[in-house]
């Protein structure tokens, strides 16, 4: 039957999909705009790179640019080019329809090789002498409803904490190391100009195997928020697919 044909299809290769990537180089942990610019250069560079997602739609705070109006800025258009997102220029700013960008960002990094799995949540880290070698995921459903259901692991070379203002990851580590992360996670008031080039400045290793990037930077080190301006996020993804590049290929 034609029913049962498209259910074993789609359970065979998802299964076999998910079983090919259990072992990664990189595990990207959040789709937003940083995770996703962060694993195009990675797998663009032949890097092994899985992103999970536990939402159903990835782009993170792309798809709705200020208050719902779909549009974001940015104040260059060079990683912009690179991906073919069109722009408009407006005064100081590049105009940029959220939607494309959110796509097109999606397109590129699974055109490049990224493996990408939603309606998956991180809910603890897979830590070995003292270093992270990847993370403990469920369902994003069973996570919602609080079941009691046994996880599964994806592990890594290198983890990125890509999860945008709760830094996730980096939370769990400071549950139970809080000498590691003194300071309380949070970002502080709004300065786009400190916070644009500061997220890009901060990004990088911040425990051995973790890396941080994109808005989890500004929570981990106390930065200003942004808003819908998202150059830093794509320079934040470059910059820590390029150190974890380095890395793997030194």
């Amino acid at each position: 039957m034609i029913e049962t044909d498209i259910s074993k299809v789609i359970i065979q290769e998802y299964t076999k999909k998910l079983c090919e990537h259990l072992e990664n180089d990189v595990v990207i942990v959040g789709a937003g705009p940083a995770g996703l610019a962060a694993g195009y250069y990675l797998a663009k560079s032949g890097i092994k790179t899985t992103i999970v997602e536990k939402k159903l739609s990835i782009g993170g705070g792309i798809w709705g640019g200020a208050s719902g109006y779909n549009i974001v800025t940015f104040e260059d258009t060079d990683i912009l080019e690179e991906i073919d997102v069109t722009t408009k220029k407006e005064g100081n700013l590049y105009v940029v329809d959220a939607i494309e960008f959110a796509t097109g960002l999606a397109y590129k990094a699974t055109k490049a090789g990224a493996v990408i799995f939603n309606l998956i949540e991180a809910e603890d880290i897979v830590l070995k002498d003292e270093t992270v070698k990847g993370i403990v995921v469920n369902s994003a459903s069973v996570r919602t409803l609080r079941l009691h259901v046994d996880p599964y692991c994806i592990c890594a070379k290198c983890v990125i904490d890509v999860t945008g203002h709760p830094a996730e990851l980096v939370s769990m580590l400071k549950t139970r190391k809080p000498d590691l992360f003194p300071k309380e996670l949070h970002e502080y008031f709004m300065n786009v100009e400190a916070s644009e080039a500061g997220v890009v400045e901060k990004t990088g290793e911040v425990f051995p195997g973790l890396y941080v990037a994109g808005m989890a930077v500004c929570d981990v080190y106390n930065l200003p928020r942004m808003g819908p301006i998202f150059g830093g996020m794509l320079k934040s993804g470059k910059k820590v697919a390029e150190l974890i590049i380095n890395k793997l290929k030194a």
